[in-house]
């Protein structure tokens, strides 16, 4: 429970730090990886369909999903709060 509000601070933090900054590059950057994880979402189906029966899916698939999700949502901040200009002069 500790982890997940931590995570959700931290996806609020970002968007707060980067509101309104967010650039092109950043978003063709976030295409790309949206693109790459599609397909490892795909292999990671196909392995849940081969050898699933092993894993609890009911305790841990909802908390995959949402911070998945979340992560995902908060791409383009994280990208351009992490990219090497300076945000004060932008």
């Amino acid at each position: 429970m500790g982890l997940a509000l931590v995570v959700a601070i931290a996806a609020i933090g970002i968007q707060v730090l980067v509101r309104g900054n967010v650039d092109r590059r950043a978003e063709d950057t976030t295409y790309r990886i949206y693109r790459t994880l599609t397909h490892g979402i795909m292999m990671l189906g196909v392995l849940l369909m081969l050898d699933g029966d092993r894993i609890t899916w009911a305790h841990c698939v909802t908390g995959f999903l949402w911070r998945t999700w979340l992560g995902l949502y908060v791409l383009p901040c994280w990208l351009t709060a992490l990219s090497p200009r300076d945000l004060t002069h932008a």
